[in-house]
This record gives structure tokens, C-alpha cells and sequence, in this order.
């Protein structure tokens, strides 16, 4: 059997915007994140290990207090 392998980074972006009035250059700044989750793609558990990845997200974000009416799962 072969381990998963995940890797996450957070970074910054930025959008650089003109306003049409008094021509003001300015650039906005953003943090993002991004999280990989890799499985190998012979191996015939992919299933199993998704639906457990979707339950563990989701546990952990009704953990750090989002509101669940708020969320959306969307089914594949």
C-alpha cells in the first residue's frame, strides 16, 4: 500500500487596479492558500480516502466555528 501525500503553502497575491477617476494606482494584497492532496491513480482506494478527506474538512472547519447553514457540499 502506498502512503498519500498531501503538501499545503500559503502566499501572498496581488491585483494591481486604476481607478478611472483621478487615475490612483494602487495594488491589493492577498493571502491565499492552496492544499494538494495526491493519491496514485492505480491505486482503487481513491474513493475511500476522498470521502474521508471531504469528512475530515469539513469536521475541522464546524470546529474553527464556520456556520454550517453557510457551507455547501457539493457531491461529485
Amino acid at each position: 500500500m502506498k502512503i498519500p501525500f498531501g503538501i499545503a503553502q500559503i502566499g501572498k497575491a496581488f491585483r494591481n487596479e486604476i481607478t478611472p477617476r483621478n487615475y490612483i494606482f494602487r495594488a491589493r494584497e492577498f493571502e491565499q492558500m492552496e492544499i494538494e492532496y495526491f493519491i496514485a491513480p492505480d491505486d482503487d482506494v481513491w474513493p475511500v480516502v476522498y470521502k474521508d478527506w471531504i469528512e475530515t474538512s469539513w469536521n475541522w472547519l464546524v470546529k474553527i466555528g464556520l456556520d454550517v447553514h453557510k457551507m455547501h457540499l457539493l457531491e461529485h
